[in-house]
């Protein structure tokens, strides 16, 4: 029996890092019982544990960013050789020296090189300098779109034979619901009014001050509904311009920030909304636009990296992420064309249904078997 270690250190804030890898590890443990799984956490995942005895966790005793990856790299090579590991996987962007057996890493994307001016100076440094060094020594590297997978060879010249584009999977629990559903979630977070809404952090990464800007565009042109930002406050990424530009708002009263939503409320927040905007700056995937056209959801978003790869013809594409008026004429059309509205929520549907766990997790199971043999 092989024994696998799952570093999923870091998963446990809330956001697409999280849920694309909690989405599949769920259906990976459930599924592949001929292996012995390790998980690797900063915090315990009792849902990851209930698969069942052929999974055991370890996890690491402190909770700072950093100190928790030196921690590791202190006690993990010793610790995975006692436990006999056969392969690692990171499943979250960092890696680890002196492991024992076959290294696999997950890439999300590569906005900090693209964007460095939004991220800490100690951010860039690592991943301009260190993260290339790193993946030279890992077996294989999994992209999280064929966006990222052209930026890793771009930026760090890595052979692309070494690279594998696996998809991340969205949680069944998104999809259309009753319509009861979502007016309980709507009463609960607009006191039942309308609203247009993002979900993600808050941050510069994210464009909200474009999609504020658009907001107020419709807002004159006659939109009584709300805006609900929902996600919390990223520490490394915080958006001056964008708080700067609400407080002066003369719809401020309008716009909701809810702070991180339970997971328990997402997918009738999506139902309930008149339509989702992602306007981001750069996604390595997009998980959230994916959420929002498989719970009917119409949806605009950007272009930006891996977007137009991902949602298709599923929502509609802005190419200029800094057009506002732009993103407004879109949302003004699904608000007012029903027939328009109806076409790009079947889209959407259909273009979610590409990202299933199962398929994720049999293309991971696949590579695994690939270094195992």
């Amino acid at each position: 029996m092989a024994i696998i270690a799952l570093d999923a250190v870091g998963i446990g804030e809330t956001g697409g890092g999280r849920s694309a890898t909690v989405n599949l590890l769920r259906e990976l443990l459930r599924q592949d019982t001929s292996s012995s799984y390790l998980l690797l956490v900063d915090r315990p995942e009792p849902e990851l544990l209930a698969a069942g005895s052929h999974v055991r966790q370890m996890l690491v005793p402190v909770h700072h960013r950093m100190l928790c990856r030196g921690w590791a790299q202190i006690a993990w090579p010793v610790a995975l050789r006692r436990q006999h590991v056969d392969l690692v996987h990171h499943t979250k962007n960092l890696t680890t020296l002196g492991l024992p057996g076959r290294q696999v890493v997950t890439i999300y994307d590569m906005t900090i090189l693209l964007h460095p001016e939004i991220y800490p100076a100690s951010d860039v440094y690592y991943w301009r300098y260190l993260q290339p060094h790193l993946l030279k020594r890992v077996d294989r590297i999994v992209a999280i779109s064929h966006q990222t997978a052209r930026d890793l060879v771009e930026f760090y010249h890595l052979p692309s034979d070494r690279i594998r584009v696996i998809y991340p999977a969205y949680d069944g629990r998104f999809c259309p619901l009753p319509e009861a559903v979502s007016e309980r979630v709507r009463a609960r977070y607009t006191e039942g009014a309308r609203f247009i809404l993002h979900v993600g952090s808050i941050s510069r990464k994210k464009n909200l001050l474009t999609l504020l800007q658009a907001y107020e565009k419709l807002c004159v042109w006659g939109y009584d509904g709300c805006l609900v930002l929902a996600g919390r406050q990223y520490s490394k990424g915080y958006d001056e311009a964008f708080y700067a530009h609400l407080d002066r708002s003369p719809y401020r009263s309008r716009v909701i920030l809810t702070g991180s939503v339970p997971d328990e409320d997402l997918p009738a927040l999506y139902n309930a909304a008149d339509l989702m905007v992602f306007p981001s700056l750069h996604e390595g995937f997009g998980l959230v636009p994916v959420e929002a056209m498989a719970c009917g959801t119409p949806l605009i978003t950007s272009g930006a990296g891996a977007l137009s790869e991902v949602v298709g013809d599923g929502g509609l594409i802005i190419e200029d992420v800094r057009d506002a008026d732009a993103i407004a004429r879109a949302a003004d059309g699904l608000l007012t064309d029903k027939g328009r509205r109806a076409d790009q929520i079947a889209r959407g549907l259909r273009r979610a249904a590409c990202y299933t766990a199962d398929r994720a997790m049999a293309q991971t199971l696949a590579l695994y078997q690939e270094l195992l043999t």
